[in-house]
């Protein structure tokens, strides 16, 4: 994994003194026993189903996205009460050839309890908070129930909660967690997430306020959904934070470059790629099209280049525009598609978000203001039964 910076300022020189004590999810050690346990007991199932909002969902959502060459089930998730979806799932989904696993670490989340009883008769495991109500409807229901670690569910990507359902599906969750620690042993060292944070909290002063991220990879986009997540938890508070939103390249530059580039002048870019495809493909054009005219050229020019190397040129030609135009923008690669690389970049995101909260002075492991919507959403539910 490597980032490069352009048109941005120099990272900070981190002092260890600026840092809380090692988050718990630093240490924690995830129960590699238990996960094979379940493993085998529900092998015979085909297909998962996956209940849950947020931190509970994002970084296995993109795990199994990134290494779905390495799944034995096909997986499905609901983070929604859409009558419509739930319907269609049901069709797909029957209890004979279905696991559902419902992850909450409150359990309390009212759409959580109403997505987990529409699947009350299907084989299910919880992953919940020891006392939570989720983890009471489980026991009440005869569900097995695994503990949810007391890790804030956005940082829990290297714990039961995204390994348990990465070991269902067959994915080698002790190379991801590996992965991970070679960023989790530099959390007080200068390294690449605070340098990174650094450079980003600069720009945010400097009033680039958004952060464009284009995804050169159709298997790595899905982890946006985790970077959206850490970021604007984290550190989106007190007035202070970027926007950052995704979108999936080279589609992105049919839309978006155009506010990249022609919009106001408060953007960055953090555009993302992987060196190493798994099904690197050549281009072979029938020489019927070779004479067919494109840009002044034959088609017969741009025959036999790698797919690779045509999506690496999209990106290359966005970036050097982005330097022309002096638009401030970082360029991160993955090596490849493996379990410790993918467990490597969930970290690296990790502790980014915790180190861009402590540049901010904001506590990294509170959301303040995701609960009041919750609040109000349950008073109107009781107003429907006539209770309030």
């Amino acid at each position: 994994m490597k980032i490069d910076f352009y048109n941005c300022p120099q990272p900070e020189v981190l002092d260890p003194a600026r840092l809380p004590a090692a988050p718990e999810f630093v240490s924690y050690q995830p129960d590699f026993e238990l996960i094979k346990k379940y493993s085998a007991q529900y092998e015979k199932y085909p297909k998962l189903l996956i209940l849950a909002h947020g931190g509970s969902l994002t970084t296995f959502y993109g795990y199994y996205a990134a290494l779905k060459y390495q799944a034995k089930k096909e997986v499905f998730f609901l983070n929604t009460v859409d009558p419509d979806y739930i319907y269609e799932l049901k069709q797909q989904l029957k209890p004979e050839d279905t696991l559902v696993l419902s992850i909450s670490k409150s359990g309390e989340n009212t759409t959580q309890l109403e997505m987990t009883m529409q699947f009350a008769e299907y084989p299910m495991v919880a992953v919940a908070g020891k006392n939570s109500p989720l983890a009471e409807v489980a026991r009440k229901l005869n569900i097995s129930v695994v503990e949810h670690p007391p890790i804030g569910g956005r940082y829990t990507g290297l714990t039961e909660v995204a390994l348990f359902p990465a070991g269902l599906v067959g994915l080698d969750v002790a190379s991801l967690y590996a992965g991970a620690k070679k960023f989790y042993g530099l959390y007080a060292q200068d390294n690449l997430p605070w340098r990174a944070a650094s450079v980003f909290w600069q720009l945010e002063q400097q009033g680039y306020v958004d952060v464009f991220m284009p995804f050169y990879s159709h298997n790595l986009f899905p982890m946006s959904a985790l970077i959206v997540q850490l970021c604007h938890e984290s550190f989106g508070k007190n007035g202070k934070g970027q926007t950052y939103f995704a979108h999936e390249a080279p589609e992105s530059q049919h839309h978006t470059n155009q506010r990249f580039f022609g919009g106001r002048k408060n953007i960055a870019g953090l555009f993302f790629s992987s060196e190493a495809p798994l099904h690197p493909t050549v281009n072979s054009y029938p020489a019927a099209v070779h004479s067919v005219a494109i840009k002044n050229h034959a088609m017969f020019d741009i025959d036999k280049i790698p797919l690779e190397k045509s999506l690496e040129y999209e990106l290359l030609g966005t970036l050097e525009d982005a330097r022309i135009n002096s638009i401030p923008v970082a360029h991160m690669a993955i090596a490849g598609f493996s379990p410790e690389e993918l467990g490597a970049f969930v970290a690296f995101w990790q502790l980014y978000a915790v180190y861009a909260s402590v540049l901010r002075q904001v506590n990294p492991f509170d959301q303040p203001q995701v609960e009041n919507s919750k609040n109000l959403s349950f008073s109107k539910r009781l107003a429907y039964k006539g209770l309030a």
